[in-house]
């Protein structure tokens, strides 16, 4: 198979922006929060005639998903909001995410996540960066913990950790 050639002019069509972000609570709980951003570099005409019409730099898509977990990585509370979607029936799939509390992010939680979540009632696009969210998640309260919870590195937590 043959490269093709690298030195090529682009058009740039579709951006996809997503922003995870992990916090500390007052009540000492933690959230990782996930923001998804598309836009078009042309408008468009949706399907959908409620929906409208959405214009060069507006959001096509534009959702927020919000997990909030205990230490020891139980979800207790699960959110999403649909700021911006192309359907007039997107919003609706919000409500799914509350299907995720009670799950824990772990070695083998997104089959977990597969069998909570009705696949035709979730989000797509917030479906796909749940595992980001969890490496997020991993990273806040694991790496906050390593570095102001003293002997956190030595806890048999942190070693169960390596062990999987």
């Amino acid at each position: 198979m043959e490269i093709p050639n690298r030195e090529v002019n682009r058009k740039p069509l579709h951006k996809r922006k997503i922003e995870i972000q992990g916090f500390l609570r007052e009540d000492g709980l933690w959230e990782v929060e996930a923001l998804l951003f598309d836009t078009k570099a042309y408008p468009i005409e949706l399907f959908d005639p409620e929906v409208g019409k959405v214009n060069v730099g507006e959001p096509l898509h534009h959702m927020l998903l919000t997990l909030t977990l205990d230490d020891s990585m139980n979800i207790l509370d699960a959110r999403a909001k649909m700021l911006a979607t192309p359907y007039i029936d997107c919003p609706n799939a919000a409500v799914s995410y509350s299907n995720l509390i009670g799950l824990q992010i772990k070695k083998g939680w997104i089959d977990d996540v597969r069998k909570n979540m009705r696949r035709n009632r979730a989000c797509t696009h917030l479906t796909e960066i749940l595992p980001a969210l969890a490496t997020a998640a991993i990273q806040t309260i694991r790496g906050y913990r390593l570095h102001n919870t003293p002997g956190f590195v030595n806890s048999d937590e942190e070693k169960n950790h390596h062990s999987d």
